[in-house]
């Protein structure tokens, strides 16, 4: 069932609680809007939601609240145990940074927060979720969400305005887990993540160009195409088939079901 349409501009309550700790942890974003409620079945609620939307602010319900000021607050305690983070807290933060390319486009980022030092820089990004922030879970996630993009087009962007700074400059995620204890962990791209971040970077670039000069924009494949099963869905169904499944169903052949009534035989 999807979504009414009445909802399909809200933000999820995790956004919310993101929105709000980036607020907090920033001292930068929309102003935050306290509606005093659990949840957002009641009719007052969701009023109270949509005028705080309509007016630009972030609206969050209270137990939300309480749990980004916590967030938020842990964020520093943790942060301050970590050998590299002293900056952090004192950079400017929501720094807005545009440059000129040197194909010519121009490109434009907004960075959390930004350490600015005469032999290199920081560029820091804050990610909030109901994800875990475990080490070993990051590198998938990088690359689900495309964030070697990021760390490549944030970096690109700063070294074209602090070319002295270029190859001297890092970018670092904040990874903060919404839910108690609020586990937070501090990650830079690998080289190879970096290495391939840089070159989708490029090829967008490149893609953009020729569509501004021709006026043709790539889209996706004029046929039906054929979609690729994952192959790890498929061995873990074969797997369930063999170890749970096999002793109810013997075979899996639709035209061959021992249901099939009796005065069916002959049938077509």
């Amino acid at each position: 069932m999807g979504k009414a349409p009445d909802d399909e501009r809200d933000p999820t309550r995790p956004m919310e609680i993101g929105i709000a700790a980036h607020k907090l942890i920033l001292g930068h974003g929309a102003d935050l809007v306290i509606i005093d409620a659990a949840d957002y079945k009641g009719g007052a609620a969701k009023t109270a939601r949509a005028a705080a939307y309509a007016a630009g602010d972030a609206p969050i319900l209270r137990p939300d609240c309480e749990k980004a000021e916590t967030l938020a607050e842990q964020v520093k305690i943790r942060l301050a145990r970590v050998p590299g983070c002293e900056g952090f807290q004192g950079a400017p933060a929501e720094v807005v940074a545009i440059a000129r390319d040197v194909s010519g486009a121009w490109l434009r980022i907004m960075m959390d927060r930004v350490e600015i030092h005469e032999d290199h820089a920081i560029i820091w990004d804050v990610k909030t979720g109901d994800t875990s922030a475990a080490p070993q879970t990051l590198g998938r996630r990088v690359e689900q969400m495309g964030m070697e993009v990021q760390a490549a087009f944030y970096i690109h962007v700063l070294g074209l305005l602090f070319p002295h700074l270029q190859d001297r400059i890092a970018f670092r995620w904040i990874f903060i887990e919404n839910d108690a204890p609020h586990g937070v962990c501090v990650a830079e791209a690998d080289a190879a993540g970096m290495h391939v971040g840089a070159h989708k970077v490029v090829l967008a670039l490149t893609r953009w160009n020729k569509a501004l000069k021709s006026g043709t924009w790539a889209s996706y494949p004029t046929q039906i195409v054929r979609v690729e099963y994952p192959e790890w869905a498929q061995k873990r169904w074969l797997e369930r088939e063999e170890l749970e499944l096999a002793q109810e169903v013997q075979n899996f052949d639709l035209n061959s079901s021992p249901f099939r009534p009796l005065d069916w035989e002959d049938a077509a």
